[in-house]
């Protein structure tokens, strides 16, 4: 397969009665998921709707524009930011994501942006999350003030929930370009949907063929998946309460940033679906490989024993040679001729080994290349990976009760009501 999951010393793990009582569950649980019309994510790959809706607004929009302006946070943005990470020098139109209220950076952004060659893509599924709303007002009243109001309207696309919500009634009020997150889709799995399909699409990432991906691995990775789920949940509720993901390559960092939202939200929970005060979940730890074995790794090899390290490597990278220089000196002759691709696969192995010899439990995911395709298949993967986990851990997956109460605080400070 495109992406393979080595269980490293862990494989024997797949031998016991405890993980063939609970793969028998997870497949279990992975039917159910997959043929829920509730559970809207795992019907995303074969719909090609959204791309069609994408093309059709994409049409609409005033000529000369070469620049996107996504306005959005939590699942709203970081999938666009992971896909346009991975392809950023591919795309035809420059794709900003503003995903945080920071006055600094939207002071910044506006100075670097043309009104008359932008447009600019709200994203709230309902329509009154206060960070894009926020930053919606500023960018538009920018435009009209340069623009005018008609042209900044046609500037204007708004995603958000297909009948309700204020960013609804302010789209049918204005006669705004609109697009529709299913109602069945959280946000933190919407990638696949206009959140992501259009901005993407627009700025001319190949999104069919991440679909296509999405899809083989529905059709091909349910074993896959479950097995990751199964990982996550025995050595969890064996101790290991933090999960930490080195991930060896700059241009998948933002994969990282995606899943660690949806592996938080979705697995983060006070209570079971039946009221049981559970109080569960794993803390996940972002590292960067080989940034991070230089600021990390002492903690993890000889601190406390309570991790779970999952490690991320490509096997086909764009790779740049070693030249010679300074070889009189045996501490640099041994790199000459290697590459930077080689040197990343020895720190990536070597750190592996490290943590391995230290009793560290280890997984390994690998990559062929980066593609569209492979990113479909890596987001569905993960998706599905951690809905399974959910329901091995007796929670919804999908709801995020303490996130909306922060939401509802932060609005009262702001005077409403």
């Amino acid at each position: 397969m495109a992406i393979k999951l080595d269980l490293r010393r862990l494989e024997a793990i797949k031998s016991t009665d405890h993980f063939k009582i609970l793969k028998d569950k997870a497949l279990k649980y992975a039917k159910e998921i997959e043929n829920d019309n509730s559970i809207g994510f795992t019907h995303l790959p074969e719909t090609s709707r959204y791309i069609e809706d994408a093309e059709t607004i994409s049409l609409k929009l005033p000529d000369g524009i070469d620049t996107l302006l996504v306005l959005g946070i939590g699942g709203s943005a970081l999938g666009t930011k992971m896909i346009a990470n991975c392809f950023g020098e591919h795309l035809k139109r420059r794709l900003i994501v503003l995903d945080n209220v920071d006055p600094d950076t939207v002071k910044s952004i506006s100075k670097k942006i043309n009104p008359q060659k932008t447009c600019i893509n709200v994203i709230s599924k309902s329509g009154s999350t206060v960070e894009p709303i926020s930053l919606f007002k500023y960018f538009f009243n920018l435009f009209r003030e340069n623009l005018g109001e008609v042209e900044a309207l046609k500037r204007t696309v708004i995603t958000t929930d297909p009948e309700k919500g204020n960013l609804r009634k302010l789209a049918t009020s204005f006669n705004i370009l609109t697009l529709e997150v299913p109602q069945n889709v959280g946000g933190r799995f919407s990638v696949l949907t206009p959140v992501g399909i259009f901005p993407l699409y627009y700025a001319g990432v190949d999104v069919s063929s991440i679909l296509r991906g999405a899809l083989k691995q529905k059709k091909e990775g349910v074993e896959q998946a479950i097995t990751g789920s199964i990982v996550d949940y025995m050595f969890y509720t064996g101790g290991k309460n933090i999960k930490v993901m080195f991930i060896y390559s700059d241009r998948l960092y933002t994969f990282g940033e995606w899943y660690l939202q949806l592996f938080a939200e979705s697995l983060g929970k006070k209570v079971k679906k039946n009221g049981e005060e559970i109080r569960i979940g794993a803390t996940g730890v972002l590292a960067k490989g080989v940034t991070d074995q230089h600021s990390q790794v002492q903690l993890y090899k000889e601190g406390p024993d309570d991790k779970l390290f999952v490690f991320f490597r490509l096997e086909k990278k764009h790779d740049v040679i070693i030249p010679p220089a300074f070889d009189q000196d045996k501490g640099f002759s041994y790199l000459t001729g290697k590459t930077f691709g080689e040197l990343m696969f020895a720190e990536c192995e070597g750190t592996i080994q490290a943590l391995e010899n230290d009793g560290r439990p280890v997984i390994l995911y690998e990559m062929d290349e980066i593609t569209p395709e492979n990113m479909g298949r890596l987001i569905y993967l993960f998706e599905l990976q951690t809905a399974v986990a959910g329901f091995l851990y007796g929670i919804d997956p999908f709801n995020q009760p303490g996130v909306e109460e922060g939401k509802t605080i932060a609005k009262k400070l702001l005077g409403y009501n």
